[in-house]
């Protein structure tokens, strides 16, 4: 399975951005981290479930925990998909 893809992101204030994707194995399970480079900035975010609005995605600040590296993978291809959605 890769390690990592990229994927167009469209960010909340409408700008496009290159991100990889990388699985970190925890003891506990799998963090998917959504590295972002644009425009000088350098950082990233991690893929979680958005508590906002269940069913959905979002990125935040906390590492959350994906029981197995299909779950974290299949919420990768999940959050193409939303972000491809009008």
């Amino acid at each position: 399975m890769p390690q990592e893809s990229r994927s167009q992101l469209r960010c909340r204030d409408g700008h496009f951005e290159m991100a990889e994707f990388e699985i970190k194995n925890q003891p506990d399970g799998f963090w998917m981290w959504v590295a972002c480079e644009f425009d000088g900035h350098r950082g990233g975010h991690w893929l979680a479930p958005d508590p906002a609005q269940p069913g959905r995605l979002a990125v935040t600040s906390e590492p959350y925990g994906w029981p197995s590296t299909l779950d974290a993978y299949a919420a990768r291809d999940r959050w193409t998909e939303q972000d491809d959605a009008p």
